[in-house]
């Protein structure tokens, strides 16, 4: 079982190299196989067709990405940290991918077939990860109550696809992790109680806790 277990990893490996360097449509199997050190046949004793090796290796990293997602987050105190810490983690875990990187999102992410993959059930529960922190965050009472958590996950989300993506479309040629503290003071100050809303909320807290006066 451990051998059969390193022997796909080391298919998805090679595939995930193959993939990255001349995108989905113009490898090939041989190809892989070729880079694997074994014969072709040999892949499809692990994967039905090629599109289930590009698709497996989706929901493989995905569930791996999640994991150590909750690894990165544990001891962060509160939802905002764990938000600064997800933003940080996301540009650090594409940056040091890029191969896997680039077929996720130029190609896998925009393929119909994959909305019915297990794969893309894998990415909901990291879309699950984020909506649960932005939760927490209302109910810590540092996130506005008035704000919709989920327009505030597809927010976050969307901006970090979209930095990713024209990173890879520039040429990877900057430091994406650099941005990182920026992006998430942006997200944040949008969905934050401001000081003097905070300062107030505190303060009718303290009176209600005060009791009638009289």
């Amino acid at each position: 079982m451990v051998k059969k277990k390193l022997r796909k990893q080391q298919i998805m490996q090679s595939a995930i190299e193959v993939f990255g360097k001349c995108s989905y449509e113009k490898a090939n199997i041989s190809e892989i196989a070729k880079r694997a050190g074994i014969a072709e046949g040999t892949i499809y004793q692990y994967f039905k067709s090629k599109q289930d090796l590009f698709f497996t290796i989706g929901l493989e990293r995905t569930k791996d990405f999640c994991k150590q997602i909750d690894l990165n987050l544990e001891g962060e105190p509160g939802a905002l940290s764990k938000i600064r810490k997800l933003v940080w983690y996301y540009l650090h875990y594409f940056k040091t991918n890029p191969d896997y990187v680039r077929s996720l999102m130029l190609e896998m992410r925009v393929s119909r077939d994959f909305v019915k993959s297990r794969a893309y059930r894998s990415f909901r529960g990291f879309s699950k990860q984020v909506l649960k922190i932005l939760k927490e965050g209302q109910e810590e009472g540092v996130i506005r109550s008035d704000v919709d958590v989920y327009l505030a996950q597809h927010l976050l989300l969307g901006t970090l696809e979209h930095i990713v993506t024209r990173w890879l479309l520039k040429g990877e040629k900057y430091n994406l992790i650099k941005c990182h503290e920026q992006v998430a003071g942006l997200i944040l100050d949008g969905i934050c109680l401001r000081a003097e809303e905070k300062a107030g909320t505190e303060s009718e807290d303290s009176i209600a806790a005060a009791g009638p006066i009289g």
